[in-house]
């Protein structure tokens, strides 16, 4: 240990001051104090690794002196000098002052040279420790950083491979905010359930292009393919702290109320908030919106779909939330989904993707495949 420590010695007496010195001034830079209140206004102005203090002092005792140091220095290690021989009291005394150690009087040099060498190596792992969790915390946060900017790449690389798919999860991302702030969550919740709407789809970017563009039903193989990209999109995802819920959103947002979904086969309130709303979100900008397979059904027609849903399919808090945005018609709703936005309305800005993008691309390659089997 070649650091060289402050020490804030505690005593009413000046000969134990004195000793207390002569035993610990060679290796250590020793402060004084005469009383409790001395030594809190030196704990103010130094820093100080190490206090030893009396017990029995004079309008302030030892511990009242440690306990009222807590708020100055808490990180100080702490010895008590006592000449108390009541064990509970000792104990006591001990929790509320946050003592390391009591040494009883008379003390040993030798014994007293140990115990706070041993107390300043503890306290030199205490703060090495606390170095390592705000170097660990401040990795964690560039990794996400990098793990962000990832995925937003990866939303972007969605969209330039289907600008349906990314044009719908932005939009089912802004329904399920909207849907989430009518039913009052906290904005926690509010940031997560964005993220998972914009990266609930982006598992798709493995599906082939044959499947994702299939101007047609799919084929049960090619539907079993499809049913995976929850799972890849979580993947996709990864392990980080601060995503995990967006996450589990992203999973299980083909859950089902009654438990006849997937991947997992969750019902009810198994399945986390943010999925339930981002399910009900994605079907009905589905229904509204031109699928490859399909034209839009109408807003009509969506909602009677919702309601014939409601218990088995959907959560019926969730679709009421949802009737409640569409008091005022799709057209209203449509014009916040578009315009009520910033792109970092709550942090995740997807610059390259446009709310309003109904998938030309792919309409016009749909176009191009059916000229083509025409021709032949």
């Amino acid at each position: 240990m070649s650091r060289r420590h402050n020490i804030l010695i505690v005593d009413d007496e000046v000969a134990n001051l004195r000793l207390l010195r002569r035993v610990l001034g060679r290796d250590y830079d020793v402060l004084e104090a005469t009383s409790g209140q001395e030594g809190l206004e030196l704990l103010k102005k130094n820093t100080v690794s190490l206090i030893i203090t009396d017990q029995r002092m004079p309008a302030m005792t030892g511990v009242q002196m440690l306990e009222q140091s807590l708020p100055v220095n808490p990180d100080a290690i702490k010895i008590l000098l006592t000449g108390y021989t009541d064990v509970q009291a000792l104990i006591d005394a001990i929790n509320a002052g946050h003592v390391y150690k009591y040494i009883p009087k008379p003390w040993d040099a030798d014994e007293l040279k140990l115990t706070v060498r041993r107390a300043l190596e503890t306290f030199e792992l205490k703060e090495h420790n606390i170095t390592l969790i705000k170097e660990l915390k401040s990795a964690m946060g560039e990794l996400e950083e990098l793990s962000m900017g990832t995925i937003r790449a990866l939303a972007d690389a969605l969209d330039a491979k289907c600008d349906y798919t990314a044009g719908h999860s932005l939009r089912v991302s802004r329904i399920s905010m909207l849907i989430g702030k009518t039913m009052g969550l906290p904005f926690e919740d509010l940031r997560d359930i964005e993220l998972g709407g914009i990266l609930h789809d982006i598992g798709k970017i493995g599906v082939p292009e044959s499947i994702l563009w299939k101007p047609a039903q799919l084929t049960p193989d090619e539907r079993e393919v499809m049913r995976k990209h929850p799972s890849i999109s979580a993947q996709i995802i990864g392990e980080l702290r601060g995503l995990r819920r967006a996450r589990e959103y992203v999973k299980h947002h083909h859950e089902y109320f009654d438990g006849n979904g997937y991947p997992d086969g969750l019902a009810g309130d198994a399945i986390p908030v943010g999925a339930r709303i981002i399910l009900v979100s994605d079907a009905y900008d589905a229904m509204t919106t031109d699928r490859p397979y399909r034209k839009a059904i109408g807003h009509e027609r969506a909602v009677k779909e919702l309601e014939a849903g409601r218990g088995t399919q959907f959560d019926p808090v969730v679709v009421d939330a949802l009737m409640k945005l569409l008091e005022e018609g799709p057209e209203v709703l449509n014009k916040r989904v578009t315009e009520e936005f910033d792109d970092n309305f709550l942090g995740l800005g997807v610059t390259n993707v446009d709310a309003r993008a109904s998938g030309k691309n792919f309409q016009a390659e749909v176009e191009r495949q059916a000229r083509a089997l025409a021709a032949e």
